[in-house]
């Protein structure tokens, strides 16, 4: 019999499929693989520097910006074109293989999120992982979101805003 006693490790009960620990280049790998990938923007994203560099980013990868919770009201003032939807909303459009994606073109493939509330997140992350098997995903947060496919590492903020620069850079 075996006596060796196995620590708790949290990451494990999420499941079999654990998130890729992201680089910036990782993850432009990942948008440049993508054919209709989407960016979703949470209300943790509406204050200076962090709403330029998603405008950055979303305008050098041609990403359709879905924006949640009271996201929209700061990027439409700042001139940043985006589609507003719930964040409930918009995990449950998603979820839907035949949903035709924010441009009508067909489904999203690739979903990149940022600045949304954790905890919202990771239930949204949860759901599409088990439930949106045609649908990568990957958070460009500055905290680590098991329930993503790939995505970046708990940072500071200021090694977080050299990421997203990077970010910008096709």
């Amino acid at each position: 019999m075996n006596d060796r006693v196995i620590p708790w490790q949290p990451t494990v009960i999420a499941g079999p499929k654990q998130a890729l620990l992201a680089t910036p280049e990782t993850a432009k790998l990942m948008l440049r693989k993508s054919k209709r990938p989407l960016f979703v923007v949470g209300p943790y994203a509406k204050n200076e520097p962090l709403m330029g560099l998603i405008k950055d980013i979303a305008e050098a990868w041609d990403l359709p910006i879905v924006t949640t919770a009271d996201t929209f009201k700061s990027f439409n003032e700042n001139g940043i074109e985006s589609n507003y939807y719930g964040i409930v909303e918009i995990t449950n459009l998603l979820k839907d293989p035949e949903w035709k994606g924010i441009r009508g073109e067909g489904p999203h493939d690739l979903v990149m999120f940022v600045g949304c509330i954790y905890y919202i997140a990771s239930q949204g992350l949860s759901t599409l992982k088990h439930f949106a098997p045609h649908l990568k995903t990957l958070t460009i947060c500055k905290y680590f979101h098991s329930n993503a496919d790939a995505s970046f590492p708990n940072m500071k903020d200021e090694e977080w805003e050299n990421y997203l620069e990077k970010m910008s850079e096709k």
